[in-house]
């Protein structure tokens, strides 16, 4: 092997080795301003009741005011209703004309009291009846709400924010142990007893 391939591969190889570090290193940072719920799947099956709870974490600046907007699916997702975390929020306003349709196109909280909420505060949660079959998947879709509040600081001023989606998915119900154990015995019994029977005709 001559001199100049063992530079290269040298080279080629701590390249390689600084893409790895940087890649690893820039997906351990910790997203700032996040708004996502307690968990990114939530495992339901038919007839469940789900409430999930919507959190802000690591919030450079506390908010003193937060606006914002829900989707789903509503052939998956029947709304219930919606419970404000109190503290850290004294007054809210909730709008959810269109949740049939799967949509609660207008959440807003605010502090009341002089102070922000912090860095890591919870915001509020929803209830939903499940409606859909096994299979069925719905996402929990945040976004700005429609008039573009957004999160403000105590400043008046805008807080950018990362809203981070969860999904739902309709799990098929499994069969208890007990219930395999009483069919397996049961099986068991009618073939004894299919044995009997023909012992006894012959």
């Amino acid at each position: 092997m001559t001199k100049s391939l063992k530079n290269s591969i040298a080279v080629i190889g701590t390249l390689a080795l600084f893409g790895l570090t940087a890649a690893s290193a820039q997906a351990s940072v910790a997203l700032t301003n996040t708004v996502s719920f307690s968990q990114p799947i939530f495992e339901v099956s038919t007839g469940d009741s789900l409430t999930v709870e919507l959190t802000g974490n690591n919030f450079t600046l506390g908010p003193d005011g937060a606006a914002f907007s829900l989707a789903w699916d509503p052939s998956v997702l029947s709304y219930v209703n919606t419970s404000i975390t109190n503290p850290s929020w004294d007054s809210s306003f909730v709008n959810a004309d269109s949740a049939a349709s799967g949509l609660i196109d207008y959440v807003f909280l605010a502090k009341s009291t002089v102070g922000d909420a912090g860095a890591d505060f919870a915001l509020a949660s929803f209830t939903f009846n499940v409606i859909g079959n096994a299979g069925d998947v719905s996402s929990l879709t945040l976004s700005n709400d429609p008039y573009n509040v957004g999160f403000i600081s105590p400043g008046a001023a805008p807080i950018n924010v990362n809203y981070i989606n969860s999904q739902v998915e309709i799990t098929a119900v499994p069969v208890p142990a007990a219930a395999w154990l009483f069919g397996s015995g049961l099986m068991g019994l009618l073939g004894s007893m299919r044995l009997r029977k023909s012992i006894a005709i012959s």
